[in-house]
C-alpha cells in the first residue's frame, strides 16, 4: 500500500459528499430533574449559542444517469447525494460520507422502507445539514472544513455505490490529492465493506483512507457463547436474512468468503484484519444501538427485564452491567489484530453512544466537549491519524479507561432540553435541538404507536420573544393498514425509542434573525409525530397491538407546554407541514381554546402543505379518499373530527381540509404549492392508478409532462384555488399559494426567507415576510400566483 507521508497541514478546502443513511448520537448529561428545568436549561444553551455559526444546509442532487446502469433505489427511483464543494487548499481533497440508517431483512420491512426516504429518492429531504466531520466551519472541523464534502445514499446496493463513485470521479474527484471515505452506523459498516474498493478507484499517488464510525457491529458472544440476553443470536439471524434477501454474498470480500460463510463476512470483526487500505475505527464500547437492538432487543426480552437498563445505564443491575462489560471486552478483543498496523487508527471510548463523527458536540473537543482519551478528542485524533501527525497511541492504549462523557441515547429526559437536575455538563452551542421525552404523558394514555412516551424539542425564547411561542406539529405521512402501521411502529414515526435525539431547527423554526426575522427569538417547540394519524386518532388495535393515540398526545403535550410557561404567552402560533399541516387545520380551534379570551393572547395558525384535496386521480378513481378512509376507520379518528363538519358530512370527507377550513374560527394562514409534489405522486398519479407507467416520467420531472398531463395538473391547481375561496373572504385569514412543484416550504431556509434563501415570491413578497405581515397585522395577505410557469424563485422538487 503506497501512502503519502509527512502531511502536516489541515485539509483547508474540503469537498464533502454525503451518501445518506442516518444514525443517532447523544451527549453526556446528569440525572433527570423536574420539568421546570426544561426552559431554564435550554435558555442557558441558547445564550451560549448566540454566536454559533448556522449548520450548512446542503441541497440534494438526483443522479438520474445511474438508472441506465441499473443503479436505483428500492422503488426504482434514481440514487442521490448531497455535495458541498471545497475551497482554497482543500479544492483537491474529498470526503465521501456513506449515510447510515439501518437495514431491512424481510418482505414486510423492505416494503415499508421502499415507501420512505430510506428506499426512494422521491421522498428524501431536499436539503440536509452538514455538521461534525461534514461541517464547513474551521472552528468545528479544523482539519476537513474546506474539503469537497459529499454525502450520498448507500443501502441502495452495489450498483449505486459504483455509479455514484464514478460520477464523483467524473466531476473532479479523480484528480484529488487526498480522499477520505467515511460513514456512520450502517454507513460505517459500508465504509468497512467498500474501503479497499474505494482505494482501487485512485492512482497510488492519491492518499486514500477510510473512517468507520459506529460500524463495528459484533457477532456478540458472552462467556464464550455467541448470544443475546435470551441466549439467542439476534443480530446474526437478522444479518443472515439481509445477506440472503439482498444477494449480498457476491459483493463481500473474497478474502473472507473463502474462509467463512457469507453472514459471518457481513460482520466487521471478520473483515477488518484483511483490509489493505488505512482505516480508522471510531466506536463507543457500549454501543447504544447494539445494546438495544442486538444484545437486548424486545424479542429477546419478552419480560421487559432489560427495558430500563438498555435505556438508562443507571438502572442496570450488577448482572446486567457484567453482561455489558463482557460485550465491551469482546469489542476491544476484536480489534487487537487490526491495531497492530501503524497505518490504522482506533478510538474506542467507554461511552453509551452511537455515531460520534457527524454531530458537533461529539466531534470536536474545543467547541463541543468531544469524548477524550488521554486529553485528545475525536476530531484531533482522526486528524492526527489521517495526516500522520501521530500514530494515535492514545486511541489504542486508552480505549480501556476512557472517562464516560456520553449517555445512552434513549435517556431522553436527560438530553439537553429534557428534565435536568444536579450539576450539568455544559455543551457548546449548536442549532441542533435536543429531545425531551414526555414520560408523564403515559399516565394519560398518550403514547406512540409502540407504547413509548411522546416527545418534543424545545429551543427557548429570549429578549422580546421570551413570552411568545411557536408550536410546530411534525409531519411524516400516515399509515392505513396493519402492514404499513407495523412498519411505522418500528421507526421514529411510531416510537420515541427510534427518534433522532437532536434535530436542526431551520426556516420558521430558526434562531437566526437574518433567516427568521419575525420569530427567531420566540420559544420554538416541535412536537414529534409518532401516531400515524395527524395527531387525531384515539383507539387501540388489539389485532396488531398498535396504539393510535394522536389526540391524547396532542392534549398531553400542549397541557405540558402550558405548564412550563406557554400559559402566560402573549403571542402563539401553531404550525406544521404536510401531515403536520393537516393536523394544524384539525386542531387550530382546539389550540385557541387553551388560551382564555381574558388573557389577551394572540392565537393564530399556519398550515404548510396541509391542503390535501379530495381529487380524482389519473385513472378516474379517488386514491387519496380511499387512503384517508382507511386511516379514519383504523385509527378511530371520526370522534375527534370537528363536529361542525361531521354533522353535515361523513368522517372521511371531514378529514379533507377543503371541508373544514371555512368553519375554522381562529385566524389561519394556508401556505401551499399549487402543484403540490406529494399530492401529484401519491394522490393524482400513484403507481396503482398508473399501471402502464404513463405518468412515471412526468411526476418525477415536470419538463417530461405532455400537454394532456399538464392540463390535468392545471385543473388540479384550479381546484385548489377554488377550495380556498370561502376562507380567503375573511380578513383575519392569510393565503400564499405559489406555482411551484414543491411540498413544505416553511421549514427550509431555501424556501422560507427571501433574502437568505431565495424564497418563492408573489408580487415581490416572499413567504417569511408574507406570514409575518399577516401574523402582526402589518398587511392583508391573500397571495395566489398565476399558473405555472409564472412562479418566481420556485424551489421545484420535480
Amino acid at each position: 500500500m503506497i501512502r503519502r507521508t509527512g502531511i502536516t497541514r489541515p485539509w483547508p478546502a474540503l469537498v464533502i459528499v454525503v451518501l445518506v443513511l442516518a444514525g443517532s448520537c447523544c451527549f453526556v448529561e446528569s440525572e433527570p430533574a423536574a420539568d421546570e428545568a426544561v426552559v431554564k436549561g435550554a435558555r442557558r444553551r441558547r445564550r451560549a449559542a448566540a454566536a454559533a455559526p448556522p449548520v450548512t444546509m446542503v441541497p440534494i442532487t438526483i443522479l438520474r444517469s445511474a438508472v441506465d446502469q441499473g443503479a436505483v433505489c428500492m422503488d426504482g427511483t434514481p440514487p442521490a447525494f448531497h455535495f458541498d464543494p471545497g475551497s482554497g487548499a482543500g479544492n483537491n481533497s474529498w470526503i465521501v460520507n456513506l449515510e447510515g440508517g439501518g437495514w431491512c431483512n424481510n418482505v414486510r420491512a423492505c416494503q415499508f422502507r421502499k415507501t420512505s426516504r430510506r428506499g426512494s429518492s422521491d421522498l428524501m429531504e431536499k436539503e440536509i445539514p452538514f455538521a461534525g466531520i461534514m461541517s464547513n466551519s474551521p472552528a468545528d472541523n479544523p482539519d476537513f472544513y474546506n474539503w469537497n464534502r459529499a454525502n450520498g445514499f448507500y443501502f441502495r446496493g452495489q450498483r449505486i455505490w459504483d455509479a455514484t463513485i464514478r460520477h464523483l470521479l467524473s466531476i473532479g474527484m479523480a484528480s484529488a490529492n487526498q480522499v477520505l471515505l467515511s460513514g456512520c452506523s450502517a454507513g460505517g459498516l459500508a465504509a468497512i465493506l467498500h474501503c479497499d474498493e474505494f482505494r482501487a478507484f485512485f492512482p497510488p499517488s492519491t492518499t486514500v483512507k477510510c473512517l468507520a464510525d459506529a460500524g463495528l457491529f459484533l457477532d456478540a458472544y458472552v462467556h464464550a457463547l455467541s448470544v443475546d440476553v435470551s441466549g439467542g443470536r439476534s443480530l446474526r439471524s437478522y444479518y443472515s436474512d439481509i445477506v440472503a434477501m439482498q444477494s449480498v454474498a457476491p459483493n463481500l470480500p473474497p478474502t473472507c468468503t473463502n474462509q467463512l460463510d457469507a453472514t459471518s463476512c457481513f460482520f466487521p470483526q471478520n473483515l477488518i484484519d484483511g483490509i489493505q487500505t488505512p482505516i480508522f475505527l471510531l466506536n463507543a464500547a457500549y454501543d447504544a444501538w447494539q445494546i438495544q437492538e442486538s444484545l437486548a432487543p424486545n424479542a429477546a426480552d419478552p419480560s421487559g427485564a432489560w427495558r430500563a437498563c438498555k435505556f438508562n445505564r443507571s438502572a442496570c443491575n450488577a448482572s446486567q452491567m457484567k453482561f455489558l462489560q463482557d460485550f465491551r471486552d469482546q469489542m476491544v478483543a476484536s480489534v487487537s489484530g487490526f491495531s497492530n498496523s501503524k497505518s490504522n487508527g482506533l478510538f474506542v471510548n467507554s461511552c453509551f453512544a452511537h455515531c460520534q463523527s457527524e454531530l458537533p458536540a461529539t466531534w470536536n473537543n474545543a467547541p463541543g466537549g468531544s469524548p477524550a482519551i488521554q486529553n485528545k478528542g475525536i476530531a484531533k485524533s482522526v486528524g492526527d491519524w489521517y495526516f500522520d501527525r501521530a500514530e494515535g497511541l492514545a486511541q489504542k492504549t486508552g480505549c480501556c479507561c476512557c472517562a464516560e462523557v456520553s449517555p445512552s441515547p434513549a435517556e431522553a429526559d436527560v438530553l439537553g432540553g429534557g428534565a435536568a437536575g444536579g450539576p450539568r455538563r455544559r455543551r457548546a452551542a449548536s442549532v441542533m435541538v435536543p429531545i425531551t421525552i414526555l414520560k408523564s404523558a403515559v399516565d394519560e394514555g398518550a403514547v406512540c404507536m409502540d407504547g413509548t412516551p411522546p416527545a418534543y424539542h424545545l429551543d427557548p425564547g429570549s429578549g422580546a420573544g421570551k413570552n411568545n411561542w411557536i408550536v410546530n406539529l411534525e409531519g411524516g405521512g400516515w399509515c392505513n393498514n396493519a402492514r404499513t402501521c407495523r412498519g411505522t411502529k418500528q421507526s421514529g414515526r411510531g416510537s420515541s425509542d427510534h427518534m433522532d435525539k437532536q434535530i436542526p431547527f431551520t426556516g420558521i423554526m430558526s434562531s437566526s434573525p437574518v433567516a427568521n426575522p419575525d420569530f427567531y427569538s420566540w420559544n420554538r417547540v416541535k412536537i414529534r409525530y409518532c401516531d400515524g394519524g395527524s395527531f387525531a386518532g384515539d383507539t387501540y388495535d388489539k389485532n396488531t397491538g398498535i396504539n393510535f393515540r394522536g389526540q391524547r398526545i396532542w392534549n398531553a403535550t400542549i397541557r405540558h407546554l402550558l405548564s412550563i410557561g406557554m400559559a402566560s404567552a402573549n403571542q402563539v402560533l401553531l404550525t406544521g407541514c404536510s401531515s403536520g399541516g393537516l393536523a394544524v387545520i384539525l386542531h387550530c380551534d382546539e389550540f385557541s381554546a387553551f388560551f382564555p379570551p381574558g388573557r389577551g393572547t394572540t392565537v393564530k395558525c399556519l398550515a404548510d402543505a396541509g391542503l390535501y384535496l379530495d381529487a380524482v386521480d389519473v385513472s378516474g378513481g379517488r386514491s387519496l379518499r380511499s387512503y384517508f378512509g382507511d386511516i379514519v376507520a383504523m385509527q378511530g379518528i371520526a370522534r375527534t373530527l370537528p363536529s361542525a363538519c361531521t354533522t353535515r358530512l361523513d368522517a372521511t370527507s371531514c378529514f379533507f381540509p377543503q371541508n373544514i377550513i371555512d368553519g375554522i374560527k381562529t385566524p389561519i394562514f394556508l401556505l401551499n404549492a399549487a402543484y403540490d409534489f406529494i399530492q401529484i405522486v401519491l394522490s393524482l398519479a400513484p403507481d396503482r392508478a398508473d399501471p402502464s407507467g404513463a405518468w412515471k416520467a412526468c411526476k418525477s420531472n415536470r419538463s417530461s409532462c405532455n400537454a394532456s398531463q399538464m392540463k390535468f395538473l392545471q385543473d388540479f391547481r384550479d381546484q385548489m384555488v377554488a377550495s380556498v375561496k370561502g376562507l380567503s373572504g375573511s380578513n383575519r385569514n392569510g393565503l400564499f399559494i405559489d406555482s411551484c412543484f414543491a411540498h413544505c416550504q416553511s421549514e427550509l431556509p431555501g424556501t422560507w426567507n427571501n433574502p437568505a434563501g431565495g424564497s418563492p415570491t408573489i408580487q415581490n413578497k416572499g413567504i417569511a415576510r408574507s406570514v409575518g405581515d399577516w401574523y402582526f397585522d402589518r398587511a392583508e395577505v391573500k397571495a395566489i400566483d398565476c399558473r405555472y410557469p409564472c412562479g418566481k424563485n420556485c424551489h421545484n422538487i420535480i
